[in-house]
């Protein structure tokens, strides 16, 4: 008998060991890690808002929500109606909002160690939580005010949800279930799906996921249960918010809406083809895996020394794409917990790479993913090693786990020393963002109450205003220039369109027979009023300037364009501002990419007061400045209403 005990014990793999030795101090090792969690979360903290925007716009959301009742609705209310509370005890607090980012990212940690405890190996679940629990680019949402942590937070309770309510019992054969208990199941896997989707709109990818799931088994049941109590709790909430706020849609039907067009600022360049979704898919699918989800596990930097993307490596791609595969193949096999897992991950990254768009890349929309997608990716290796032919070199998974082990606290500890640098809110500010949280704060502090200034980025101005409404500008309204065309041909109307570099003294000519702003592919041109005496004096001076005076001269150049052409008009634009009575604009010297000073500016605003001010030159005056001409600087400017002779 001792004998037989000790082949036995000869014959353990290493992985077999390791399962078995996480799995007796199981408690131990969670607790310590979690610990090293919060550590390093504290390390990381940042006081600032992010320049992104979305963060602080959550915090405006819930603000209007406590203050105005009005339905955060567009990106998941979920998540600022829960930021309303808190803004209810500790009020608009960006401190309080932080450690509640940070309290929900500690009790994903929390729940995903108790959905997959003695569920699958305890290897994989270890190594998940160590990679998880030291990486900046995780926990650096564990301070921030973006979704993403309460999203992942969400996200964790449906593993135990599902686990406990379903997997556990295929496992056991407890594939009968009393009617009763059917219906609580499923309708407690309902509130957690419907709560991920209101915290996020792409928590729809989760609700696929669980589909995905039954018909894999042909659990065609609990696939009909599932769909039928989520639509019922969806739709009961669709009613509720109907009766409080009169109505505000089908709950994320305006941002899918968004995600349909070619350009999500340009919405007259049409609808994306299916052809275009696919393209979609793979550009998102190189940026967001061989750049993001490698720059997480510590293997390559997504941004460059010189502050440029460091580039995609479809090789990574596919290699990422072929170890998922690998994983959710044995475990659709050998564990069903995982194979959930793989489903759910699987899914939600499918979905964000169809309707993402490409020029947004964003590290924050994999992040949620991220312990996950590890998970999976480890597991591949895991069943691997567990192979006959593989288990004598199971100890060679050491090698690769030491080194991303050692590569992503490299990554962490150069993230710690950078936070450690930041002392208060405006701490490590670029010129063009420090310039612009102080326009910001000053127009909070001096300007009228009834005041209200136009900028490009609303939330986080009003963050430094302390509470002061700023209105948004983040697109150019544009007309059709098509229409344009036509009526110049049916109207038989003197135009000419000129290109939009041209002399300085020629510009100071033509704006006083300014039309309208023309966008033709990447190009500007100046649409003017083509008198005889216009054209009299342009041939006099600028004999050799390019001209078109013609609708069948400007038509070629239209059609190269491939439907990528606008019109601004500056009293189209002045309509918006003057409905909504604002007073002042911000205009800034914001980076186009936040590393470089390079001239490249996000210049929205700056184009709609250039747009305004070729017809109307005494429009603006400045009231403020804030950094030197040359040092990215921010300006408030009045509007003169009262200049204007021909109001809109």
């Amino acid at each position: 008998m001792k004998q037989k005990k000790e082949k036995q014990s000869v014959s353990r793999s290493f992985l077999d060991r390791t399962d078995s030795f996480f799995d007796r101090h199981d408690n131990i090792w969670f607790w310590i890690l979690f610990g090293v969690t919060l550590l390093v979360a504290l390390l990381l903290y940042d006081p600032r808002v992010s320049p992104g925007g979305d963060d602080s716009g959550y915090i405006v959301a819930a603000h209007d929500l406590l203050k105005e009742f009005k339905f955060p609705g567009f990106q998941g209310p979920l998540y600022p109606m829960v930021l309303s509370l808190v803004d209810a005890i500790f009020g608009m607090s960006v401190p309080a909002f932080k450690i509640f980012s940070m309290c929900a990212v500690l009790a994903c940690i929390f729940f995903i160690f108790r959905a997959f405890r003695k569920r699958i190996p305890a290897t994989l679940l270890f190594i998940t939580l160590l990679f998880t629990s030291v990486n900046s680019h995780v926990l650096y949402f564990a301070s921030q005010t973006y979704s993403e942590a309460f999203y992942m937070f969400m996200q964790s309770l449906l593993p135990l949800v599902f686990f406990t309510c379903f997997i556990d019992r295929e496992k056991t054969g407890g594939t009968t279930v009393t009617l009763i208990f059917d219906i609580k199941r499923h309708l407690l896997l309902a509130i957690v799906l419907l709560g991920i989707v209101l915290a996020r709109n792409i928590g729809y990818a989760v609700f696929i996921s669980v589909a995905v799931y039954f018909i894999c088994y042909r659990q065609w049941k609990n696939l009909g249960l599932s769909v039928l109590c989520f639509a019922a709790l969806m739709l009961f909430y669709q009613l509720l918010v109907s009766l409080a706020w009169h109505g505000s849609g089908v709950h994320g039907s305006a941002q899918v809406a968004s995600f349909l067009y070619k350009d999500l600022y340009h919405p007259e360049y049409g609808r994306e083809t299916l052809g275009g979704f696919f393209d979609r898919f793979w550009q998102n699918s190189n940026e967001y895996i061989s750049r993001f989800f490698m720059s997480a596990l510590g293997l390559r930097d997504s941004i460059n020394a010189d502050g440029y993307s460091s580039g995609v490596k479809p090789v990574l791609t596919i290699i990422t794409y072929l170890l998922a595969f690998t994983g959710i193949g044995f475990a659709y096999k050998r564990n069903r917990y995982l194979f959930f897992t793989g489903v759910l991950t699987g899914v939600f990254l499918v979905a964000t790479f169809f309707i993402v768009h490409t020029f947004w890349k964003q590290e924050r929309m994999i992040i949620p993913a991220f312990p996950l997608m590890a998970m999976i990716s480890f597991a591949a290796f895991y069943y691997l090693l567990r192979l006959e032919k593989f288990r004598s070199y199971q100890f060679l998974l050491l090698i690769p786990l030491v080194i991303l082990f050692f590569t992503t606290l490299s990554d962490t500890s150069q993230a710690i020393k950078e936070a450690r640098k930041i002392k208060n809110e405006y701490s490590g500010l670029t010129p063009d963002w420090l310039h612009y949280a102080q326009a910001s704060a000053w127009a909070g502090e001096n300007l009228p109450e009834e005041a209200l200034v136009a900028c490009r980025k609303p939330s986080i101005s009003t963050i430094y205003g302390k509470g002061k409404r700023f209105y948004g500008i983040y697109r150019i309204a544009s007309g059709n220039l098509d229409n344009f065309v036509k009526h110049w041909e049916q109207e038989n109307k003197e135009y000419a369109v000129f290109p939009g570099e041209v002399p300085d003294n020629l510009y100071t000519f033509l704006i006083q027979y300014y039309e309208a702003r023309i966008l033709i592919g990447n190009k500007y041109y100046l649409a003017v009023n083509y008198t005889d005496e216009t054209k009299k004096t342009i041939e006099q001076h600028w004999p050799d300037t390019k001209i078109f005076t013609s609708p069948s001269e400007l038509k070629p150049l239209i059609g190269e364009a491939q439907n990528k052409t606008s019109i601004y008009y500056a009293d189209s634009l002045l309509v918006p501002l003057r409905n909504s009575k604002v007073t002042h604009l911000l205009t800034a010297s914001l980076r186009m990419n936040p590393y470089v000073k390079n001239g490249q500016t996000v210049n929205t605003v700056e184009r709609v007061a250039l747009f305004i001010q070729e017809k109307y030159p005494h429009m603006f005056s400045l009231v403020k400045q804030f950094g030197d001409q040359d040092d990215e600087p921010a300006n408030i400017v009045q509007i003169n209403w009262d200049m204007i002779e021909n109001k809109p």
